[in-house]
């Protein structure tokens, strides 16, 4: 069979993309290898630039009739006890929503299967690409059935088969463990925000995912606990005091009392995307630590910019190559920041606890700092020049901060090493941010077009027919 389109993956990204392309009238083809849902915890939190998106094709209210809620921004807690610093979107931005992620991709799938010109096929493994003449042709799949279409999309997720038929290698590292769990009746400190709360070996994101219901995503250090006994005891010993009552009794109810979700997390990152007839979109293209939750957001991103690059070049390779180049440098910036924020928020060394205390020194001096940030956050603002003017600002409330409990315990000899402790971690983090930036925004324009090499059964076809 042959389409204009085949997507491999039928996940959020996998989904948004065929609403994206059957838009523009094209037809599309979407396989997906598990013959229901891919059992593994996921994203289920959606910042608002990604609702407006779902907005405009049509994708919002089937989800919110699956029991999305709405979510208003964020709100972070320094340690046990503190009260939460509110982090607001702008109200140009609209709301986020929050969703049981097997209801979400139920639901996404009822509505884009029903779209004309959308085709979705489940327990339909790909195990090969079809390359003709440099170009990918379409996919072939473990039943040994051939779909052909001008443009092939990976959107299988962070361990992508697409990915590495293609030939790619991006950089990838182990960062953590997340243990997820859901928790009924207890409303979160801030009603209908998204929270982390600080002061354990790792950060905890919780927000609303339905009426009544609260996720919790519990960051583990890789390794620091085999097992899920091992795990449930951990998480009891070394988390509960950093999560409020009555949140925190209902997270050990349903440690103790039901079976565990989790995922490990990935910071996977490459410039190249692209190859000539296809194209990688969202963690297949890569994917950063959860704590910032732009995963589906960054989706629908991908999505709508490669449907439209289509739209305004064909399916040629110019196409392609706008989308890789237009792409790169909004993944960049988003990897940039949720790396820094992460390292910060677990504050493993004297430097990174300054800095943190900065962050939120910076944050109660007022809302345009809190808006600021929460643009960067949410991915309402990825430009590089307000990302670097927020984080030289949280330096300058770090190094006062310094000043001031110098002065309070009465040792201002001490100030000295601490502000160098400050400057090696602050100013390390930001070479790292403009290093990683910068291959995105300045080397966007010299990307090229990878060429893939015909597959073993494509190469043996083609002497079977010389001969």
């Amino acid at each position: 069979m042959s389409s204009d389109v085949v997507i491999v993956g039928a996940g959020f990204a996998g989904l948004t993309a065929a609403a994206a392309f059957a838009a523009r009238g094209a037809r599309v083809c979407v396989l997906e290898s598990h013959p229901t849902f891919d059992p593994r915890f996921r994203g289920e939190l959606i910042h608002p630039r990604g609702v407006r998106a779902l907005e405009g094709l049509g994708l919002k209210a089937p989800l919110l009739r699956a029991g999305a809620v709405r979510v208003e921004g964020f709100a972070v807690s320094p340690g046990p006890g503190s009260a939460p610093l509110q982090l607001p979107y702008p109200q140009s931005a609209g709301e986020g929503l929050g969703i049981d992620h097997h209801a979400m991709v139920s639901a996404l799938r009822e509505a884009v299967a029903a779209l004309p010109g959308v085709e979705l096929r489940t327990s339909q493994r790909v195990d090969a690409l079809l390359v003709e003449s440099g170009r990918v042709r379409g996919v072939r799949t473990a039943q040994g059935h051939e779909v052909r279409a001008a443009l092939t999309i990976g959107a299988d997720g962070r361990a992508s088969k697409v990915r590495t038929l293609l030939g790619f290698s991006p950089e990838q590292s182990l960062l953590s463990y997340t243990v997820a769990v859901g928790v009924e009746g207890p409303v979160l400190p801030v009603p209908a925000h998204g929270h982390v709360f600080l002061g354990a070996p790792g950060p905890v994101l919780a927000y609303p995912y339905g009426d009544g219901r609260v996720r919790m995503c519990i960051d583990v250090p890789w390794g620091a606990a085999k097992g899920k006994d091992a795990l449930k005891q951990f998480v009891t010993t070394q988390y509960a005091e950093a999560v409020p009552e009555p949140l925190r009794s209902a997270m050990l109810r349903s440690l103790a009392e039901r079976p565990l979700e989790g995922c490990a997390n990935h910071a996977i990152s490459t410039l190249e995307c692209v190859a000539a007839g296809a194209a990688l979109i969202g963690e297949a293209g890569g994917c950063s630590h959860p704590l910032t939750a732009t995963g589906m957001t960054g989706a629908t991103f991908d999505a709508l910019l490669l449907a439209s690059s289509v739209g305004e070049h064909g399916f040629g390779d110019e196409a392609v190559l706008h989308y890789q180049r237009e792409r790169v440098a909004f993944v960049r910036l988003r990897e940039s920041f949720t790396a820094a924020l992460y390292e910060i928020f677990r504050a493993q060394d004297e430097g990174s606890a300054a800095l943190q205390a900065g962050i939120f020194r910076y944050w109660q001096q007022g809302d345009r700092g809190r808006l600021a940030s929460m643009g960067i956050l949410s991915c309402e603002d990825l430009r590089l020049s307000p990302f670097v003017t927020e984080y030289t600002r949280v330096m300058g409330a770090t190094a006062a901060e310094l000043l001031r409990s110098a002065l309070r315990e009465k040792r201002p000899w001490t100030l000295p090493s601490r502000i160098a402790s400050v400057a090696a971690t602050g100013l390390r983090r930001l070479e790292q941010v403009f290093a990683h930036a910068a291959q995105g925004y300045w080397r966007k324009s010299s990307l090229s077009l990878a060429y893939p090499a015909p597959s073993r059964t494509d190469a043996g076809r083609a002497l079977d027919a010389a001969a």
